[in-house]
């Protein structure tokens, strides 16, 4: 796993100001659906972002959602579509809900940024999966260890469960050049690119 550490300075983060949620992908309203959240899970103080692309290359990168780990009393309204077992209050900034096109690939980076003060690791997790119609799903990432889990929320008469479909690849190093060069423009490192 590539992880990069940078010491910044509190003055960065003051002049940041105030970040917004940023949610560009365009939910499907009719069809086969499926439910997903996304959670940005572990202490990291900072944002967490999904970038959707259209294959496993990388290509046509689109912005999912952004998420806040740990930051459960943000001024951002939850977004739900009522996929079971959410416990994270009205006002949770570090997670989210999305309806997806059923039977459909998607590749998704998940990275976490700087917290902008003190030291802060970045670092991320790409992920390549498809939902079921009418299933519900919950993509996990760990900030803490940047690993990124798929969940399938399966249950009946109200008591449900996580099953885990996938995890993702935090070996970035491992991915194709096009998604290296993804991956470090975003995150602002500079893993080498394949041979």
């Amino acid at each position: 796993m590539f992880k990069v550490c940078t010491k910044l300075l509190i003055v960065s983060f003051l002049v940041s100001g105030c970040a917004t949620t940023t949610v560009e992908y365009d939910e499907p309203t009719a069809g086969d659906r499926a439910k997903v959240r996304f959670v940005a899970s572990g202490h990291h103080g900072g944002e967490a972002l999904v970038v959707g692309f259209d294959t496993a290359n990388c290509e046509n990168a689109q912005n999912r959602v952004s998420l806040y780990a740990k930051m459960h009393g943000s001024f951002i309204k939850s977004k739900k579509v009522g996929v079971p077992l959410w416990n994270y209050g009205d006002y949770a900034a570090n997670a989210k809900e999305f309806y997806f096109e059923a039977g459909k690939p998607n590749n998704f980076l998940m990275y976490k940024k700087h917290s902008g003060v003190g030291v802060s690791t970045s670092c991320g997790s790409f992920i390549s999966t498809s939902f079921e119609k009418d299933k519900n799903y919950e993509i996990d990432f760990n900030t803490n260890g940047c690993t990124a889990i798929v969940y399938e929320i399966q249950g009946t008469d109200g008591v449900y469960s996580r099953v885990r479909q996938s995890v993702g690849k935090n070996d970035i190093s491992t991915m194709p050049n096009s998604c290296i060069k993804e991956y470090n423009n975003r995150v602002g490192t500079k893993v080498p690119l394949n041979n």
